[in-house]
C-alpha cells in the first residue's frame, strides 16, 4: 500500500483541519483514478443515510444498493459496511444487495458477502437487560433498540434527557462491572459488550483476502467511527468524516450523505473519472 505525501495521515500535522479533509479526500480520489487498490468501508446513518427521528424511519435513496454494488465490483470485493446497526437490519436497507460486514460496533461479523452473520458475542444477562429497560422507564421518550449483541437508547426524541439517561447508565456500569461499556452517538447511547469497536472491526476486516494489501478507506460521522478512522490510518489508509452532529463542517471531507452518495457514484465507474 503506498502513502501519498500531501493529505496523508502523517503529513495531518502540518494542515488545518479544513486542508487536511481535502487533501485525504483527493488522496483518495487520486487513488481510485490511478486505479491504485483501495478498500473501502462505509458507515450507514449519518454516511449513506440521513439520520432520522428513530432507526425504523430513515429513507434509502433508491439508487443507493446499485451504487454500492458497482463499487464493489469496481474494488473486486473490497467493499464492507461498518455500522452499529444489525447487519440483518442493514441488508433490510440496502436490499436486495448484500456486502461483507460489521454490526453492532463489530459484535456481528460476515466475512463474505452472502456468507451468514457470526455472532461474536452472547447476549446480556437478563438482570442487566431488566435495570436498562428499568432506566427507559424512568425516562419516557427514550427509545429501546435491542440489537441482540447490544443495545441502543434513543434519546432523539427526548435530548433533554441526554444527561440524566448518562449518569443512570454510569450508576448501572458499577452494578455490572466488566459487563458492558458505553458508547455514545447521535442522540444515542449503544450499550456493547467489552472489547468490541469499529476500529477492531475494520482492522479484522482488512485482513481478509479481498481486503488485504489495499488502501483502507473508512467514511463515517459520528464519535464511534472515530476508532475506525484511526484503525484506517495506522493501515496506511485515511478516515474521511461526514459532517452532521460530531464532526463540524470545517474538519470534514463530506458536507452531508447527499454528497457522500454522488461522491460513491463518481468512483463507481472507472469513465466517471
Amino acid at each position: 500500500m503506498q502513502r501519498l505525501k500531501e493529505g496523508s495521515p502523517g503529513a495531518a500535522t502540518a494542515l488545518s483541519p479544513r486542508e487536511h479533509a481535502a487533501a485525504s479526500r483527493a488522496n483518495v480520489e487520486r487513488l481510485f483514478a490511478e486505479e491504485n487498490p483501495v478498500a473501502l468501508f462505509l458507515d450507514i446513518d449519518g454516511t449513506l443515510l440521513d439520520v432520522a427521528l428513530t432507526p425504523s424511519t430513515v429513507h434509502v435513496p433508491s439508487v443507493l444498493p446499485s451504487i454500492l454494488d458497482a463499487l464493489a465490483a469496481r474494488l473486486s470485493g473490497a467493499l464492507a459496511i461498518i455500522t452499529g446497526r444489525q447487519l440483518e437490519e442493514a441488508d433490510r436497507l440496502l436490499q436486495p444487495s448484500k456486502f461483507v460486514g460489521a454490526g453492532v460496533h463489530g459484535a456481528q461479523m460476515r466475512l463474505s458477502a452472502h456468507g451468514r452473520i457470526e455472532h461474536l458475542t452472547p447476549s446480556f444477562d437478563a438482570s442487566l437487560i431488566a435495570d436498562i429497560h428499568d432506566i427507559v422507564d424512568a425516562l419516557p421518550g427514550v427509545v429501546f433498540e435491542d440489537k441482540g449483541s447490544g443495545i441502543a437508547l434513543h434519546y432523539r426524541l427526548a435530548p433533554e434527557l441526554e444527561q440524566p439517561l448518562h449518569l443512570m447508565l454510569e450508576d448501572l456500569v458499577a452494578k455490572h462491572r466488566n459487563e458492558f461499556m458505553i458508547c455514545g452517538g447521535r442522540k444515542v447511547v449503544e450499550i456493547l459488550p467489552v472489547g468490541f469497536s469499529k476500529g477492531r472491526a475494520l482492522r479484522k476486516l482488512a485482513s481478509l483476502p479481498q481486503f488485504a494489501n489495499r488502501t483502507p478507506v473508512m467514511v463515517g460521522d459520528d464519535v464511534s467511527d472515530v476508532d475506525a478512522f484511526r484503525a484506517a490510518e495506522n493501515l496506511s489508509g485515511f478516515g474521511l468524516k461526514v459532517a452532521g452532529e460530531n464532526f463540524s463542517p470545517e474538519e470534514s471531507s463530506f458536507q452531508g450523505p447527499a454528497e457522500v452518495l454522488d461522491w460513491l457514484q463518481s468512483l463507481s465507474s472507472p469513465r466517471s473519472r
